[in-house]
């Protein structure tokens, strides 16, 4: 390993060399292209050309400037005339074969992939990935998928390769997931209510707990990368609430949460079996003792089958210990959720959510069902919107006279809308949300009214630490494959996470 590394920091010196030093001209072009300026880069390379006809990067940095500007046909003049020049670089027959996929001449894209040489490591990478896409488009799946393979065991590629590399894993399998994935959200605000959705059960009612706010929330999964129709995964997640009044620091909380599970692929489906494990730190305490005290734990079985990203059943069951042993309950819920696109600046994320809680004091017996909608709009610019709805009914049906009320029924709505501004680099989001609940419950100490006003920051990421190492030689310039930034849709199960309380009704507010 360690001599194949070093034989690639040879070669990539030996590729870079003619740019090795600094062209004005030359970082010139770049930033006009970086800037999406392509129509300005054009004559000024093509004059830098003919003052320096030797030097290989300006060929590549005119023919990428020609694509940008959607000039497919001058793009493979220029490469075919830098072959010419260069009739022994490989990667100039690996542009063209990439021009030719994208014009669709599919014969003269393989016949280019045939041939062309690929003694250097990123370039047999980037042969392999071609070939892939070249199998994709005549929909010869079982090849593509070969292909791609090879193309993923590589030593090493060039970093546009390595995006296009998981572009392309994503586009063969619907069920595709990355080995390491996440979110962080934070949010800072304030709140008119800390009382609203607390666990603990209030003394009395009211809107009096008024509180800046801050909401903390960390996920992460690990999968096996490991292509087989049963994989091992866990998730880990943390989520936390804190209130600094002092109306309302004692509604502070933190959750912890774990959930090892096997994922089972299929063709057009995927299933999941997990045990997930669940504690919450309650900073107050409650009426047995000051605080933090451990509030609960639970110990739960849940399944997931999700069919073409689109349709997902969902189901759980297990055992949450109280501190308050009269609401320890034995608990059982699922649902059905999906989401779809309606057009290109829309997309709907949906979930119905029943549940049924048998508790040791039967007054805490529970049944209930919940709504949740998500929609995000596109705006110009890269600005984008989201409407959020839930709405919520559970009923006491052994409650008569606990709670100093006829038959305790409780509804429940909230309702969330945010902007967020253009994503900076590294998939950042920032944005404004406002948020309205709305408790009515026949035991008036649980009714609440709540608005906020919360300022987030959303961080997405998604890793492939097996993907090859990455390869970029003095002067690269980079085959634009037209990914862009992309952005991690939403899934069902995004939104039972950011309102878990809708699924199990654990009481606490997220």
């Amino acid at each position: 390993m360690l001599g194949l590394f070093c034989a690639l920091v040879a070669e990539t010196r030996a590729h870079g060399q003619a740019g090795a030093e600094a062209d004005p001209v030359e970082v010139r072009a770049r930033a006009l292209l970086f800037a999406g300026k392509a129509e300005e880069a054009i004559p000024l390379l093509k004059a830098e050309i003919e003052r320096e006809p030797l030097k290989k990067s300006l060929r590549l940095l005119l023919a990428a400037a020609y694509l940008d500007d959607g000039n497919d046909f001058w793009a493979l003049r220029t490469v075919t005339a830098a072959v010419a020049v260069f009739p022994e670089d490989c990667n100039l027959f690996l542009w063209q074969a990439w021009i030719r996929i994208k014009q669709g001449a599919l014969d003269q894209a393989r016949e280019l992939l045939d041939t062309a040489c690929t003694a250097w490591p990123p370039d047999q990478a980037r042969r392999a990935l071609l070939q892939a896409m070249v199998e994709k488009r005549e929909q010869a799946m079982a090849a593509a998928r070969a292909r791609l393979d090879e193309a993923h065991g590589a030593r090493f590629a060039f970093p546009e390769d390595r995006a296009a590399i998981l572009q392309l894993e994503k586009d063969l399998d619907p069920g595709f997931l990355f080995p390491v994935s996440g979110r962080v959200d934070l949010a800072l605000g304030f709140a008119t209510n800390a009382r609203a959705g607390s666990p603990v059960d209030p003394a009395t009612g009211g809107n009096s707990a008024r509180s800046p706010v801050v909401q903390t929330a960390g996920f992460m999964r690990f999968i096996s990368p490991h292509r087989a129709w049963v994989r091992p995964a866990l998730e880990v997640e943390a989520r936390g609430l804190g209130y600094s009044a002092a109306a309302g620091r004692d509604f502070s909380y933190l959750m912890l949460n774990g959930k090892p599970q096997l994922v089972l692929s299929g063709t057009d489906l995927r299933a999941t079996l997990a045990y997930r494990y669940e504690s919450l730190l309650l900073a107050g305490g409650d009426r047995y003792e000051a605080g933090p005290v451990w509030f609960f734990d639970a110990h739960r079985g849940e399944g997931e089958l999700e069919i073409l990203r689109t349709l997902t059943f969902f189901g759980g069951a297990g055992k949450r210990t109280f501190r308050e042993l009269g609401r320890t309950r034995f608990e059982i819920d699922g649902g059905v959720g999906g989401g779809f696109a309606a057009g290109a600046h829309l997309r709907f994320v949906g979930a119905l959510a029943g549940r049924y809680h048998d508790a040791g004091n039967n007054a805490w017996d529970l049944w209930g069902v919940s709504l949740l909608a998500s929609a995000e709009i596109r705006l110009q610019r890269r600005w984008s919107g989201r409407l959020g709805l839930l709405a919520s009914a559970d009923r006491y049906p052994r409650s008569t006279g606990y709670f100093d009320a006829p038959l305790r029924r409780d509804l429940v709505l909230k309702l969330s809308a945010s902007l967020f501004a253009p994503p900076l680099p590294g998939r950042v989001k920032v944005g404004l949300t406002y948020e309205f609940a709305k408790r009515d419950s026949i035991a008036a100490p649980y009714d609440y009214d709540d608005h906020r006003v919360l300022a987030k920051l959303i961080w997405t990421f998604t890793a492939d630490p097996w993907l090859p190492h990455p390869a970029t030689p003095v002067g690269h310039v980079a085959l634009d494959y037209g990914l862009g930034e992309q952005e991690v849709a939403e899934r069902v199960q995004d939104l039972l996470r950011q309102d878990e309380s809708a699924q199990r009704s654990s009481s606490c507010r997220e």
